[in-house]
């Protein structure tokens, strides 16, 4: 579920996880910019998105980070093109 930013990593150190989206730079992807409970529904967030864009869908680049219990971001997949949907995401 996507949720406003800014609410990962407040309050104690056993905050759930977040994961955000983020563009060829390595910057909070502009289009797709919020928090997400899992992978899985970032990643489908992500492939909607890029199914919208028609022929300009190979340039689009989208990685993804998860917070950290210290309230910072780590990069678990580089900004790629996305190739193909998750199983069951249709």
């Amino acid at each position: 579920m996507l949720r406003p930013m800014g609410s990962a990593g407040q309050g104690g150190s056993l905050a759930p996880r977040a994961y955000r989206l983020i563009d060829a730079l390595l910057q909070p992807h502009p289009q797709l910019d919020g928090l997400y409970d899992s992978i899985e529904e970032a990643i489908r967030d992500a492939i909607a998105w890029v199914e919208g864009l028609g022929p300009d869908a190979d340039a689009a680049s989208i990685g993804l980070e998860v917070s950290t219990r210290a309230g910072e971001w780590r990069t678990i997949r580089l900004p790629a093109v996305l190739l193909c949907p998750l199983p069951g995401a249709a």
